[in-house]
């Protein structure tokens, strides 16, 4: 059976992006991204596809390899300004511009980071603390009673005896293909 991936556009068959899936955890992880961010790069790299053709997996290398220091040092240096850039910044930031795809208002392919690098500079965390800030929750990795996890824009508690990290690297180790991260949770909770 063939089909087609929504973010690089790639037609094969179902085995091969079951293997494709676990390459791009470990394409994700090879770049040192924050566990929150890698499932947001993933889409936002398809932003870069160009029509009828698939992303070419060196052109997504020198992609995230042009984000990656920004994104680890929590500083952003574009238009010679540097700005505070955390975990949370990044993962708002990229849900601006997929949100700008879908309402038809970005125009694709991108070329440049520069769309993303112009809403991170905007980040203000008092005034957009929505998933972002849960994604840099999630990454702290504080422990806590009431400590949630956010997967799919959905709180969950931390699995017990778990931090948020953990819970957060668990979900996405056991997660199938074609399933949501939210959905591997509710599968995996018992276990924990």
């Amino acid at each position: 059976m063939k089909t087609r991936c929504h973010n690089c556009g790639a037609s094969a068959s179902l085995d091969m992006l079951v293997s494709t899936n676990a390459a791009g955890r470990a394409f994700a992880a090879a770049f040192n991204v924050p566990a929150p961010l890698a499932p947001l790069m993933l889409k936002y790299l398809g932003l870069f596809r160009p029509p009828e053709r698939e992303l070419a997996f060196g052109r997504a290398t020198t992609l995230l390899s042009e984000l990656t220091p920004f994104i680890n040092n929590g500083k952003l240096t574009f238009d010679r300004q540097t700005t505070d850039a955390p975990v949370a910044a990044w993962a708002w930031g990229i849900n601006q511009v997929l949100a700008a795809r879908d309402s038809g208002s970005l125009k694709t392919p991108m070329t440049t980071h520069n769309y993303l690098y112009r809403i991170v500079q905007g980040y203000d965390h008092r005034k957009h603390s929505t998933e972002g800030d849960e994604a840099a929750k999630a990454w702290s990795g504080s422990a806590t009673s009431n400590a949630t996890v956010m997967l799919n824009g959905l709180r969950k508690p931390v699995l017990t005896g778990k931090t948020q990290r953990e819970t957060w690297d668990i979900v996405m180790q056991a997660q199938m293909p074609g399933e949501s991260a939210d959905e591997t949770y509710e599968r995996i909770k018992e276990k924990y």
